[in-house]
């Protein structure tokens, strides 16, 4: 069974070379390690040749022309992990450090899952202090009896999901043929919901290993929200968030499930405009309509958006 490893970085050279340690000196090794750099300026390269990371002979570091954001790093490294013709991709970003044996925690799972339709397994993610973080959507589609079976292997510590976050997940390069990769286009957040959501549903179960264990060592470990932004320089980037959950909220929730959220965003909007306690609450403000009105108007690759399952689909430049 070939592994390969694919690991996102943007300037954030000292905590990439910490997860790229961690994933060298698991209990079970990883065929290939896949860094994909997303046009660092931190002296990342510099640092990992003078660590001589790049001197191991599974290391593969590639540099990308400009910072196509973390979706564009996922789906520029599973790509290159997938051409290596791997059994499984396990995927995080540079912030995440792997415990000793997360990953062979996640594979011993395969053994009491025998008989499942996998399409990736997750993590259960930590933050620095040992809070949780990243917690996964349970599945709780209801089987033929009116209940759903998410608990079904509770007692071996493995629950059904539905998504989760690209902090340590494995995934069924299976999975990929079928369902090709993350959206490129998509730039930060709500990618690795779309593309979990996706593997999901047109290909197999997924599943949460609860032995397997990862420090997420974001700098905010609490759930990120517009409102409490005070990094002016980050305002701008919710557009994708907004934009991106719209898009998935009406794919794999439906009608509903886009009004709902186009509502919360709504809400959200004007919350912020009347608090004064909210920071850059008029740029806030204009930065979610302007998702709204992204979506409603699709200023996005649509096209590469519905041919997502072709591994081979053109995204514009």
């Amino acid at each position: 069974m070939r592994i390969n490893a694919v690991v996102v970085t943007y300037n954030r050279k000292e905590l990439l070379m910490e997860c790229v340690d961690a994933i060298l000196n698991q209990t079970l090794s990883v065929n290939k390690l896949l860094i994909i750099d997303n046009n660092s300026n931190d002296g990342t390269y510099e640092l990992l040749k003078e660590k001589k990371i790049l001197d191991n002979r599974i290391v593969e570091y590639t540099k990308l022309e400009k910072n196509i954001g973390g979706s564009g790093g996922f789906y520029s490294g599973m790509k290159l992990a997938y051409q290596d013709k791997c059994d499984w991709v396990w995927i995080m970003d540079d912030d995440t450090i792997p415990t000793k044996d997360c990953l062979e925690e996640l594979v011993k799972s395969f053994k009491i899952l025998k008989n499942e339709k996998i399409s990736f397994l997750a993590s259960m993610i930590n933050g620095p202090h040992g809070e949780p973080m990243n917690l996964p959507g349970l599945n709780t589609d209801s089987e033929n009896n009116y209940y759903s079976d998410c608990y079904k292997y509770l007692d071996k510590g493995i629950v059904k999901i539905k998504q989760a976050t690209f902090v340590s997940l494995l995934i069924n390069t299976k999975a990929i043929e079928k369902c090709g990769y993350p959206i490129k286009d998509y730039f930060i957040w709500g990618d690795d919901s779309e593309y979990t959501l996706r593997l999901n549903k047109y290909y197999g179960n997924a599943y949460f290993i609860g032995k397997s264990v990862a420090i997420h060592k974001r700098e905010v470990s609490k759930e990120i929200t517009l409102f409490e932004e005070n990094n002016p320089n980050r305002i701008n980037l919710y557009f994708y968030m907004v934009r991106n959950n719209l898009i998935n909220k009406k794919e794999y929730f439906g009608f509903l499930g886009m009004t709902y959220a186009l509502m919360k965003n709504q809400i959200e909007s004007f919350k912020i405009l009347f608090s004064p306690k909210c920071k850059n609450r008029f740029k806030k403000f204009s930065v979610i309509h302007k998702g709204i009105l992204a979506f409603i108007f699709r200023k996005y690759d649509y096209k590469a958006f519905k041919n997502r399952f072709d591994i081979n689909v053109k995204y514009k430049n």
